[in-house]
């Protein structure tokens, strides 16, 4: 993502997502901080489920996860 210089970085939120190595299925993403780092407790049991899920089966059918920025 490309950002102007007007586009602070409190702007900014972050997602973890994660690509399908299929493309019957649809990419996964959560939000987390800029680190990558995935609040659970935040989640709801469908999307804590589907993190798990996905972060389980990295390399077969995901792919690791990429930090991505997009304005909050």
């Amino acid at each position: 993502m490309t950002t102007n210089a007007a586009t602070r970085f409190a702007e900014l939120a972050f997602e973890l997502r994660f690509d399908p190595l299929v493309d019957e299925q649809a990419p996964l993403t959560f939000p987390c901080d800029e680190h990558g780092r995935v609040d659970l407790d935040e989640l709801c049991d469908r999307s804590r489920c589907d993190y798990l899920f996905a972060h389980t089966l990295i390399g077969r059918h995901f792919t690791p996860p990429v930090i991505r920025a997009c304005l909050a």
